[in-house]
């Protein structure tokens, strides 16, 4: 009889041992196709959510003015990627590509040393812009 119990116990645990590691394979399966999922819709998306420092927000002004301002900027930060963007009618000068917040305190506390009124605005930022600044980083 004592033979029987310790043969059933053995099969039901075995058993029970079989079922946790293929639960837990499926699981990471799951993981892994969701996180294949993700990738792909950002790269749809061009980017991921991120930040950058405003420096200049101006409403009328020529585009050459602003081209002008970039470039100083440009020479004044020339680690980091400066943008003009143009949404109707103001003419946005942004610097810096990052996720982290922080990061971007730090940049905006440097920036602001000689661009008064600078601010950081979420925006979208690109993969090869993070990918590049993550080497420079290594």
């Amino acid at each position: 009889m004592k033979t029987c119990n310790l043969i059933i116990a053995f099969l039901i645990s075995s058993s029970v041992f079989a079922q946790s590691k293929s639960e837990s394979f499926n699981d990471n399966i799951k993981v892994d196709s969701l996180l294949a999922r993700q990738v792909e819709f950002n790269k749809q998306e061009y980017g991921v959510r991120g930040y950058r420092v405003q420096i200049h927000f101006t409403e009328n002004q020529n585009r050459v003015e602003s081209e002008k301002m970039r470039g100083q900027i440009s020479r004044d930060f020339p680690e980091y990627n400066t943008y003009l963007e143009f949404k109707a009618p103001y003419f946005k000068i942004q610097v810096g590509d990052f996720i982290n917040k922080l990061n971007a305190f730090m940049l905006l506390k440097e920036i602001s040393k000689s661009y008064r009124g600078a601010y950081i605005v979420p925006t979208t930022v690109y993969f090869e812009e993070i990918s590049s600044e993550n080497k420079m980083q290594e």
